[in-house]
C-alpha cells in the first residue's frame, strides 16, 4: 500500500519568516509510498446535477477498458485526442491550445496575448474577446480549449518566458479576468481548461547541450512555499475559475514541496477537489505524468500524451486492485460531466482540422482525412483591433502624440516590418536553433509555444503607417534593420525625419526563460543611434511580453514618446495607427511594474544543492511580488503598476464607503472554502464609490483604481492591494460615479492557525487613484464586527 506523510509541512525556506502554524501543503518525500487522504469524488449537487446523472448512467454501462479509454489521450489530429466510447455514442474529446486563438490551424483570428489585453482593464471588452475566441474553437470542432492561463505562471518573476500567456502578477486582476474568460469562452459551448495548476512560475533547469533546437537533461524545480502565500497569492485565480464553471484543470510540470504536482494528493484532492469543490477533471500537461497508480489515486483524471502511464498500464492497475474501480468510475464521470453540462452531446461540430498540416488532405495512421478549412472568424479582426488599441499603454508623451501637422516620418527597426512568414519559424513558433534563441525577424505579434496562434495575415506597423501616411500626404522613409553599426544609413533617414519611430522588441517563447530584461538585438543601441541623428522627436514603440529596462535611453533629450504595444496580435499596425493619430485615445494601464534596474525585483533563484536530487525554488518574498515588492521596500519604479497616459486628463473625487449586502449571480459551482462569520465568502458586503471627471478637451476612458491596506496587525501584508477597477468612457467635462463592489473574500486574509478566511478586525485604509502610486484619495474604515 501507499502511505502519505500527514500534517508534516513545516517551514520550507529558512529565509522566510514562519507563522506558528504551517500549511496542509504537506511535504511528501518522493521515496515514500503514499495513499490519498481522501478521494474527493465528484458530487451530485450543484449546477451540474442533471449532467452528473447522465454521466453516471453512461459510466455504469462501460467496461473497464472503455472507462480507461476516456482517461487516456494520444497525439492528433488535434493537439491531442482522448478516447471515446463509440458503443455508447460518446466521441473522444479534441484538445487544442491556446489563449490567443485556436493553435495549429488556419482561418482563425490571432488576438492580442492575455498579458497585453489585461492592460485594457475592460471587463466588457475582454468578455467579448473570450466569447469570440470560444466560438472560433467551437467552429473547428475543438471540445476543450487548453486555456486560459489562470495563474501558472502568475508572473512572480519578470524573467519567466511564459508570462505573456497569463494576465498579470496581481492576483485580484488575474482572478477577475480568469473567471470572466472562463465564463465567456464556455458561453460558446466550449469546455475550458484552466492552467497551469499550480506554482508553475519558471521553466526547468537544463544542464545538457541543445540538440536539434531542444535543450536536454532538464528538470523542473520543486517550489518551496508556505501556506499563506499559496492561499492568498497563487490559489485565488483558480478558485475564481472553478466558481465560473471551468470544465477542466491542467496540472503542471513542477514539483510542490518535493512532490510532482500531477501526483500530489494535497494539491489535487484536498485543495482543488475538496476545498474548491471542483467538479470537472484534472488532466496532465504534456509529459507531466510520472506514474500510474500515484497519479490516478491522488487525483489526476486524464493523461495527455507522451508518457503513456495510463492506457494499458491503468487497465492493469485497476484489474490488480492497485487503483480501485470506484476511482476509475469517478475519473470517467468527471470527464463526461462538463461534456454533458456544456451540451456537447447534443449538437457539436466534429474536429475538422489537422494540427501542423494546412493542406486539403492528410494521412494519419493509414487513414486519409480532409482539412475543411472552416472559417468562422466573422468580425474577429474588428474586435482584435479594438482590444489591441484599448490595451496600448502610452508611457511617455512630450507633446509628440497624437501626430499632427507633420510631413516626414522615419521608421526604424525590423519590428516594424513583416516576418518571413506569418507562421514564423515553425508550427509552434518556437524559433529555437543551436544553443540560443533565434530571435524573431519582423514585427512581433505573439510569443512562441503553446500560447501562439497562426495569424492569417499581419497588419504590420510599416504597412499601416504607410497607408495612413499616403492619405495624409506624409513621406515615409525606413531603415528596417536592428544593426545600429550602419550609422550612415540611420543618419540619412533620421536627419530627414520630423518624427522618428523606432520599433523594438522582446520575443518570448515557452521553454526558455529570459537571461536579462534587455531588448532583443541590442535594441538600446538602435534607439540611441536614431535619437542622436533625428531631426525632430523620437517615438519608441515596444513589442515586448513583459518588463524591460529603459534607463539607457528613456531620458535622452529627443525621446518624446514611448508606447508599450505588448503582443498585439494580427491587427498590430492598424491598432497602433489608431493610437498614433488619435483616432483612439490611449487608455491602457500597465498590468505589471517597470523597474529601473534588474536588481530591484525580488530574487527568483532556482537553487541546486549537490546532495539533492532536484533543483528547488524558494518563494521567500511571500505575498510581495511586482508592485507590492516595490511598495514594501520603497523602491521607485520607472513606471508603476496601473500607469498609463491619455490625450486628455481626469480627476477623481469624493471617495466614499458603505456597507451593502449583494449576492452576485455569477457562480456556477460553489466552493467549500472555510471562512469566519455568517455571510458567504463571495457576497458583496461593502461598496466603495468615486467620482471620475474628464477635465480635458478630448473624449476618453480612464481606469479608476481602488487599493486597500489591511490593519497594522496583519504584518505579513504588503502596503497596498488592488481590490477594484472601473473604466468609464467620458466626454470632455463629463462626470460619472463608479462603484467598486468588495466581496467578503476581497477583505479577508488566510488564517493559517484556523485554516479559514477571516476579515481582520481593525482599521483598513482605502486609496483611489490612477495607478498604484498615484492615489490622491484616501479613506479609513474601522472593521470591528465579524459578518
Amino acid at each position: 500500500m501507499w502511505s502519505v506523510l500527514r500534517d508534516s509541512l513545516t517551514l520550507l525556506s529558512p529565509l522566510l519568516p514562519v507563522a506558528v502554524h504551517q500549511s496542509p501543503l504537506h511535504q511528501i518525500k518522493e521515496s515514500a509510498p503514499f495513499v490519498v487522504e481522501h478521494e474527493a469524488p465528484v458530487s451530485h449537487g450543484g449546477a451540474w446535477a442533471t449532467a452528473f446523472d447522465m454521466a453516471a448512467d453512461a459510466v455504469s454501462k462501460m467496461t473497464v477498458e472503455e472507462k480507461v479509454n476516456l482517461t487516456s489521450a494520444v497525439f492528433g489530429p488535434c493537439s491531442s485526442n482522448s478516447g471515446g466510447v463509440p458503443r455508447l455514442g460518446i466521441p473522444g474529446l479534441c484538445f487544442d491550445d491556446g489563449p490567443s486563438g485556436p493553435r495549429y490551424t488556419d482561418f482563425v483570428t490571432q488576438f492580442p496575448s492575455p498579458f497585453f489585453a489585461a492592460a485594457s482593464f475592460d471587463r466588457d471588452l475582454l468578455y467579448k474577446k473570450g466569447l469570440h475566441i470560444g466560438k472560433e474553437f467551437r467552429g473547428k470542432g475543438i471540445n476543450v480549449a487548453l486555456s486560459p492561463i489562470t495563474g501558472g505562471p502568475l508572473g512572480r518573476s519578470p524573467y519567466a518566458g511564459r508570462n505573456w500567456e497569463g494576465f498579470s502578477p496581481d492576483p485580484y486582476l488575474t482572478t477577475q479576468l480568469s473567471g470572466l474568460t472562463v465564463r465567456a469562452m464556455q458561453d460558446s459551448g466550449l469546455i475550458t481548461c484552466s492552467k497551469h495548476y499550480i506554482l508553475f512560475e519558471q521553466v526547468e533547469v537544463c544542464k545538457g547541450p541543445v540538440v536539434n533546437g531542444q535543450r536536454t537533461d532538464c528538470q523542473f524545480p520543486s517550489v518551496e512555499i508556505d501556506d499563506k502565500t499559496f492561499k492568498e497569492l497563487y490559489l485565488p485565480s483558480f478558485a475564481e475559475s472553478v466558481r465560473a464553471g471551468t470544465g477542466s484543470i491542467m496540472c503542471s510540470y513542477n514539483k510542490i514541496n518535493g512532490t510532482q504536482t500531477c501526483e500530489n494528493s494535497v494539491a489535487m484532492n484536498k485543495i482543488m477537489k475538496d476545498e474548491l469543490n471542483f467538479q470537472g477533471f484534472i488532466l496532465s500537461d504534456y509529459g507531466a505524468t510520472h506514474s500510474t497508480v500515484p497519479s490516478a489515486r491522488n487525483g489526476m483524471d486524464m493523461e495527455l500524451p507522451e508518457a503513456q502511464y495510463f492506457g494499458d498500464n491503468l487497465i492493469k492497475a485497476v484489474k490488480a486492485g492497485d487503483v480501485p474501480e470506484s476511482r476509475l468510475d469517478d475519473m470517467a464521470r468527471r470527464i463526461l460531466l462538463p461534456w454533458y453540462a456544456s451540451r456537447q452531446h447534443e449538437d457539436y461540430p466534429a474536429p475538422n482540422f489537422q494540427k501542423y498540416d494546412l493542406s486539403d488532405e492528410f494521412e494519419q495512421d493509414g487513414m486519409v482525412f480532409k482539412n475543411e478549412h472552416v472559417d468562422n472568424r466573422g468580425d474577429g479582426h474588428i474586435l482584435a483591433r479594438k482590444v489591441a488599441a484599448d490595451s496600448t499603454v502610452l508611457l511617455k508623451n512630450d507633446g509628440v502624440l497624437p501626430l499632427k501637422g507633420i510631413r516626414r516620418i522615419g521608421i526604424f527597426g525590423s519590428d516594424a516590418g513583416a516576418p518571413p512568414t506569418v507562421s514564423g519559424c515553425g508550427p509552434d513558433l518556437f524559433c529555437i536553433v543551436n544553443s540560443e534563441r533565434r530571435y524573431w525577424n519582423g514585427t512581433v505579434t505573439i510569443g512562441g509555444g503553446s500560447g501562439a496562434a497562426y495569424p492569417d495575415y499581419i497588419s504590420t506597423p510599416l504597412e499601416a503607417i504607410s497607408l495612413r501616411a499616403r492619405s495624409e500626404k506624409i513621406r515615409i522613409d525606413q531603415y528596417l534593420q536592428d544593426d545600429a553599426t550602419h550609422f550612415e544609413s540611420i543618419q540619412t533617414v533620421a536627419a530627414a525625419s520630423e518624427v522618428c519611430m523606432v520599433f523594438v522588441k522582446v520575443y518570448l517563447v515557452e521553454g526558455w526563460d529570459r537571461d536579462n530584461l534587455r531588448l532583443d538585438h541590442e535594441g538600446e543601441k538602435l534607439i540611441k543611434a536614431v535619437e542622436k541623428s533625428c531631426a525632430g522627436k523620437v517615438v519608441v514603440v515596444m513589442h515586448t511580453g513583459g518588463q524591460t529596462i529603459m534607463e539607457d535611453w528613456i531620458d535622452l533629450p529627443k525621446i518624446a514618446g514611448v508606447i508599450w504595444a505588448g503582443y498585439p496580435g494580427q491587427e498590430s499596425g492598424n491598432a497602433l495607427v489608431d493610437i498614433l493619430w488619435g483616432d483612439v485615445n490611449p487608455s491602457g494601464k500597465l498590468p505589471f511594474t517597470m523597474g529601473r534596474t534588474e536588481s530591484e525585483w525580488p530574487p527568483s533563484i532556482i537553487r541546486e544543492e549537490e546532495d539533492e536530487t532536484y533543483p528547488r525554488s524558494f518563494f521567500t518574498e511571500g505575498l510581495a511580488i511586482d508592485y507590492k515588492w516595490f511598495d514594501k521596500y520603497n523602491i521607485p519604479p520607472r513606471f508603476e503598476f496601473g500607469f498609463g497616459l491619455s490625450y486628455t486628463s481626469f480627476e477623481l473625487s469624493h471617495l466614499s464607503f458603505k456597507e451593502t449586502h449583494i449576492q452576485l449571480n455569477d457562480t456556477v459551482q460553489q466552493t467549500n472554502e472555510k471562512f469566519a462569520g455568517k455571510a458567504d465568502l463571495y457576497n458583496v458586503l461593502w461598496t466603495a464609490s468615486v467620482n471620475v471627471t474628464n477635465t480635458g478637451e478630448v473624449a476618453g476612458a480612464e481606469v479608476a483604481q481602488l487599493y486597500v491596506s489591511f490593519p497594522e496587525s496583519e504584518r505579513e501584508q504588503p502596503p497596498r492591494h488592488l481590490k477594484g477597477f472601473s473604466k468609464p468612457y467620458l466626454k470632455p467635462g463629463q462626470s460619472e460615479v463608479v462603484h467598486f463592489h468588495l466581496r467578503k473574500k476581497d477583505l479577508s486574509v488566510w488564517d493559517v492557525k484556523h485554516q479559514m478566511w477571516v476579515v481582520p478586525k481593525g482599521k483598513f485604509k482605502l486609496y483611489a487613484g490612477h495607478s498604484s502610486r498615484d492615489l490622491p484619495l484616501t479613506l479609513k474604515v474601522d472593521m470591528q464586527e465579524t459578518r
